[in-house]
């Protein structure tokens, strides 16, 4: 059957590649083709709230904040999201932890520009934890 179907010239080719190929030997996915899912146990989200005392204790962390708020100049227009990250900050400082933030402001494109300083946010992070 498989002759009749393929060229003459290349059966030879063909048969043999059907004598190499398995079943049973795993192989690549073709481009476009999807493998059937296969099942796996899931671990549930955590959060920093499931961190232990343990975890945390003397450990130095680091989090990374969305304080990419508005600004006039060099004064805070609206520290909403400054104010959210506070209660995270807070609660890993009361748990022992070290705690370093890192976050971006705006998008410069050539190299450092004072106006994307995090400096205004910075000093308002500091009042609100009182630091």
């Amino acid at each position: 059957l498989i002759l009749k179907l393929v060229n003459m010239k290349f059966a030879g080719v063909f048969v043999a590649y059907l004598a190499s190929a398995s079943a049973f030997q795993a192989t690549a996915p073709a481009f476009g083709v999807r493998r059937a899912a296969v099942p796996m146990e899931l671990e549930a989200k955590k959060s920093v709230g499931d961190l232990s005392d343990a975890d945390l204790s003397g450990k130095k962390v680091l989090i990374r904040c969305d304080v990419n708020v508005p600004l006039d100049g060099k004064v805070i227009t609206d520290d909403t999201r400054i104010r959210a990250s506070i209660p995270t900050l807070e609660y890993l400082i009361s748990k022992g932890a070290s705690v370093a933030v890192c976050s971006h402001l705006g998008r410069p494109k050539d190299g450092p520009e004072d106006k994307f300083s995090l400096g205004p946010c910075t000093a308002r992070m500091s009042e609100l934890l009182g630091k």
